[in-house]
């Protein structure tokens, strides 16, 4: 993949990427972690979409949003032409009731040849996923990470911090935005998507069933709590009947746990 390298600060639909990062360029795919695609609901509580699957608080403002997670072994097909396929995991603010998502997360994709890949990213949407280098940032299956998105007061500045003891790494980046809603906080699982003045979804990586831990999220009124001590929902990601992950139907460990397991690519 070749990268930009930005030596001064992107501004894009009011967001802005730090002076000096690295930016993804030119890759084929243009891989995307987007606002949640096609929703429908069926009640209050469920929905799904095309390309999100996991949980969602809405119905206020947020300033934090953390969890931790196992990551999955991908299996990959084997043999000659099968198409690539991607999965990412992630907590991040906004994307459910707007068009901007502030994330950070890993991915367990396959490579058009069957290999599996591996990597931690994090990404400003609009702006494309910038990939953290797995040469210094490696990630493994089985490694238990631990991700968190925190605003300040205002909004105006967002901290970005992803860490993997297992690898002996952690990661945090700060970036600045206006204008940006904090209207949801998630815990999500996702199917990624090739963006090139539209975006389509991408085949679904097979990762089995993974988890997220010790799921919290803050309002900006001080309220901290787990997934449940908020307006929730759990959200069934679908492609007309074809269903292709399902998170569990209840929440564990006091409102801050659930899995989520892959149906079809």
């Amino acid at each position: 993949m070749r990268k930009l390298l930005v030596t001064g600060a992107l501004v894009l639909f009011g967001i802005a990427t730090p002076a000096g990062s690295t930016l993804a360029a030119s890759s084929a795919p243009a891989l995307y972690h987007v606002p949640i695609i096609g929703l429908q609901r069926s009640n209050a509580t469920d929905v799904k979409s095309t390309n999100w699957a996991g949980y969602v608080d809405t119905s206020d403002t947020y300033q934090t949003v953390s969890s931790s997670w196992t990551q999955p072994t991908v299996t990959c097909p084997t043999g000659l032409f099968h198409p690539a396929s991607y999965s990412a995991f992630w907590v991040g603010l906004d994307g459910y009731t707007s068009g901007s998502v502030e994330q950070t997360g890993t991915d367990s994709d396959c490579k058009g040849n069957g290999t599996p890949s591996y990597y931690a990213w994090y990404e400003f949407y609009p702006a494309g996923s910038v990939t953290l280098p797995t040469s210094t940032n490696p990630v493994r299956p089985g490694d238990t990470l631990t991700g968190s998105v925190t605003s300040n007061s205002a909004g105006t500045s967002f901290t970005l911090s992803l860490s993997d003891p297992a690898e002996n790494w952690s990661f945090s980046l700060n970036m600045s935005g206006s204008g940006l809603a904090r209207s949801s906080a998630e815990w999500v699982a996702e199917a990624p998507s090739s963006c090139f003045i539209t975006c389509h979804v991408l085949p679904l990586a097979d990762f089995g069933t993974m988890g997220f831990t010790n799921a919290s999220a803050t309002d900006t009124a001080s309220k901290t709590g787990s997934i449940s001590a908020f307006s929730d929902v759990d959200i069934q990601m679908a492609s007309g009947n074809t269903v292709k992950a399902t998170p569990s139907s209840t929440l564990g460990s006091n409102g801050a746990s659930f899995t989520v397991s892959w149906s079809h690519s």
